[in-house]
């Protein structure tokens, strides 16, 4: 393998946001009579979009979801990145890291893209990376491979000389199905131990927990 490209996932790897994501998602399901909590919320839902979540909720309960509630979720996230957003520590150090080496380094995120852009603005990182590839550019989101397969192609590099970094399971099983070698990021799950087995059991090559031991498998 020669690496030339470096895809981040970026809610749980990037940034500590799917804490955030997960309120927003408990409060609208408890708005339309869907009771979970926010453990519960990210075991079932972290890494998918939130109309899958949606979907998934439909097919379980029966309850039926308005249109444009994605918009509305949207717009509360963003809201809460403004104030309570952090970047996950360490996460400059590995990109200047990667910059210093000249890896080039994209995002490929089941997040909006404005909520991505958003994300990079507020944490100061926009500038290390040379595009963003979101659920909108692809048929169909994570655990579906496409996405980060376009990531590649956008990247203009084989997928064979690329790396995945990803903290959820929808997330590492999309980018083995997309044939890319992938690290898992366990340093914002609430059980990381268990977290790293699972990621693993799943094709993950490698996990760890801090960010400053990712240039060890770079």
């Amino acid at each position: 393998m020669s690496l030339r490209h470096v895809i981040f996932d970026c809610d749980g790897v990037l940034v500590d946001s799917e804490p955030i994501s997960m309120r927003a998602d408990v409060a609208l399901l408890k708005q339309h009579g869907v009771s979970i909590t926010e453990r519960e919320a990210h075991d079932r839902f972290v890494g998918k979009t939130f109309q899958a979540m949606l979907d998934d909720v439909t097919a379980r309960e029966g309850t039926q979801f308005p249109a444009g509630l994605s918009a509305v979720k949207d717009r509360m996230v963003e809201d809460m990145y403004r104030s309570e957003l952090r970047i996950v520590p360490g996460v400059v150090d590995v990109l200047n890291h990667l910059k210093r080496k000249g890896i080039s380094m994209s995002i490929a995120s089941n997040s909006p893209r404005s909520r991505v852009e958003l994300a990079l603005e507020l944490t100061g990182i926009t500038r290390y990376f040379s595009g963003i590839t979101s659920v909108a550019d692809v048929k169909q989101g994570k655990p579906h491979p496409e996405i980060f397969e376009l990531a590649a192609a956008r990247a203009k590099v084989l997928v064979t000389d690329c790396m995945v970094i990803e903290d959820s399971m929808t997330g590492v099983t999309a980018a083995v199905a997309a044939k890319i070698r992938t690290i898992g990021f366990v340093g914002t799950h609430h059980e990381p131990d268990k977290q790293a087995g699972a990621l693993k059991a799943i094709g993950a090559f490698a996990v760890v927990k801090r960010m400053d031991s990712l240039p060890n498998y770079l």
